[in-house]
């Protein structure tokens, strides 16, 4: 069904599917890997006991640096050896910066999901890295928990050398993009000031968060199409023209995605939560870092979908007939490395509501969806995070059960308590030989349930002024630090209030909200656009006497919104209290950092 040519993939796709076929013979196995370096492979993995093989820090994770073994005491590993370690049964071993790893265990929690980790078994991480820039440096981490040996330095070169991959990425379409952040996958993002120079976004502006390559069509009329399975119904499959034949619906909504405020690194320990934001986030993620973009939509009510294939929305809706299942799994035309397929879950009852806004969108702001915002079709629902909104739609079906994608029960959108991270919980249980399991929840040794991200909480961020920005001293003293951003209720709230601090939140005074008229087109609960708002704040007197006197002013600058039901943004103080290793829905307020100083020139 899915019509995308897999040649893209290769020869990394070819390499998965020879290793799943698994070859007779370790040996076969090292010719395979000697000939084009990737492998993947499946089932549940073995704790492996290298301690009896190698001095290294494989199931006795260390804390620190300066407890990693140096060079000189690690046994020296061939490249057949590693070569031969080449699936989850055996071993899965990678080399990188002359180091031999045992990253077996590591595969179940990799926040990319298992596949990406399988494929690279007996090659070299480094021909990766080089692909995927969006990586933070794993050096430290891979040496703390993984390592067992190393390679010699003309092994080493050769590992390089003879792992082969082909860039899914590289004969991606052309795009029209105002900032892009990473090309591997692509990120763009229209950050800082230029989010308040339209309502509706700009498409080139318009935020792009994508997981795989984009997926294309050499006959979009005729290749592309989508399948609906509901129960007790044979499937259904649509092309573009059935979808023309439905009632058209137009929605605005503004789209944000579930991290939109923080992105802590995986990898990365949070140790020094005093300046996590400055040291942490070094770009703009202290606090106008935001992922989120404005547009009017239009495209067809997933619900008359569900109707076209015999679900009687209307009478689930009313309550007469029960939900036929909990979710509408929805899964992309776009796959990874591995041939697996981004997908998602939402609540079937936020798609069957005739007031929920859920469509198969085909254009934004009045123009044909770009390849990289799911051209020909993607699912709009509004409120909910950014992922939910899958693009290059494949699938729809009912069920009682999340996908079984890794985007939807791994790492990645779900919600973890603050006092869990990735190297010290979730990576040493498995790394030592606990037990994590999957679909979406984590146990490890918590009593917490792990939830998913669905809905977004409420937000605000200051847009205006920029992090460090310099402010006039006459025109602060005359006119007050004007302030501007956006703000969201989330799952469709309405924004009550924002109140502004120019002094890190110790005082607020109330902004003033523009709505664009969207509070006409709205209802109660069901409000998806966002706000922007502003405020000139005056100096407070102990300010303005330290500016007459030649001094220079620190200002902390932080917005605070609140919805009509009285949900309130949380403080900057709260900010540990909502840390999450994933970044998800962190919406506490943040401080940017402004100077006010008189002009050199005056």
């Amino acid at each position: 069904m899915f019509s995308r040519p897999l040649a893209r993939f290769a020869p990394a796709l070819q390499r998965a599917q020879l290793f799943i076929k698994k070859s007779s013979s370790r040996h076969e196995h090292a010719l395979l890997l000697m000939a084009g370096g990737l492998l993947a492979g499946g089932g549940l993995c073995k704790q492996i006991d290298c301690k009896t093989t190698s001095r290294g820090t494989f199931g006795a994770p260390v804390k620190t640096d300066g407890e990693v073994p140096q060079d000189k005491d690690l046994r020296i590993i061939g490249l057949d050896e590693l070569r031969a370690h080449n699936n989850m049964d055996d071993g899965l071993w990678i080399s990188f910066k002359g180091h031999v790893y045992d990253v077996t265990n590591f595969a179940k929690i990799h926040p990319g999901g298992p596949g990406r980790i399988m494929m690279m078994a007996g090659t070299d991480l480094q021909k990766y890295m080089d692909v995927y820039h969006v990586h933070p440096d794993v050096s430290h981490f891979l040496d703390r928990n993984c390592l067992i040996g190393r390679l010699s330095k003309s092994d080493g070169k050769k590992s390089y050398e003879e792992t082969i991959f082909s860039n899914p990425y590289a004969d991606e379409p052309e795009r029209d993009l105002q900032e892009t952040i990473a090309s591997a996958p692509r990120w763009a993002n229209l950050m800082g000031k230029y989010l308040l120079e339209s309502f509706y976004t700009p498409i080139r502006g318009f935020y792009v968060r994508n997981h795989f390559p984009v997926p294309t069509w050499d006959n979009v009329e005729e290749d592309y199409e989508f399948e609906v399975n509901t129960p007790g119904s044979k499937s259904r499959v649509f092309k573009l023209q059935d979808l023309r034949k439905l009632p058209q619906a137009t929605v605005e909504s503004t789209m944000i995605c579930g991290g939109a405020a923080k992105y802590p690194r995986y990898l990365h320990r949070t140790d020094n939560r005093d300046n996590w934001e400055e040291v942490e986030f070094p770009r703009n993620e202290i606090n106008n870092n935001f992922w989120g973009s404005h547009a009017v939509w239009t495209g067809v009510k997933v619900r008359d979908v569900l109707r076209a294939c015999g679900v009687d929305v209307d009478s689930i809706a009313l309550g007469a007939q029960p939900l036929p299942a909990k979710y509408l799994r929805l899964t992309g035309h776009d796959m990874d490395e591995t041939g697996s397929n981004f997908g998602v879950t939402i609540p079937l009852e936020k798609a069957i509501d005739p007031f929920g806004d859920v469509i198969l969108a085909q254009t934004m702001n009045g123009e044909i969806l770009t390849p990289d915002h799911g051209y020909p079709v993607r699912v709009l629902v509004p409120g909910f995070a950014g992922v939910r909104n899958c693009k290059w739609l494949a699938k729809m079906e009912l069920s009682d059960g999340l996908h079984e994608s890794h985007v939807d029960t791994h790492t990645d959108e779900v919600i973890y308590p603050p006092n869990m991270n990735f190297e010290d919980h979730i990576a040493k249980t498995v790394l030592t030989g606990g037990e994590v399991k999957r679909a979406g929840r984590f146990e490890v040794r918590q009593d917490n349930s792990i939830f998913r991200v669905m809905e977004m909480p409420v937000h605000s961020s200051v847009i205006v002024p920029e992090p460090n920005e310099t402010i006039s001293a006459a025109s602060a003293l005359a006119d007050g630090v004007e302030v501007r951003g956006i703000a969201l209720g989330g799952g469709g709230h309405r924004i009550a209030r924002v109140d502004v601090s120019i002094d890190g939140g110790k005082t607020y005074i109330p902004a003033e909200l523009d709505d664009h008229g969207m509070e006409k087109v709205h209802r109660r609960n069901y409000h998806w656009s966002w706000y922007w708002w502003s405020k000139k704040v005056p100096l407070t007197e102990e300010m303005k006497h330290q500016l007459r006197n030649g001094k220079q002013v620190a200002l902390k600058v932080a917005a605070r919104a609140m919805t009509e039901h009285g949900n309130t943004q949380p403080s900057r103080d709260d900010a540990v209290s909502l840390y999450n290793l994933v970044g998800n829905i962190c919406n506490n307020q943040t401080h940017t950092p402004v100077k006010v100083e008189q002009d050199s020139a005056a």
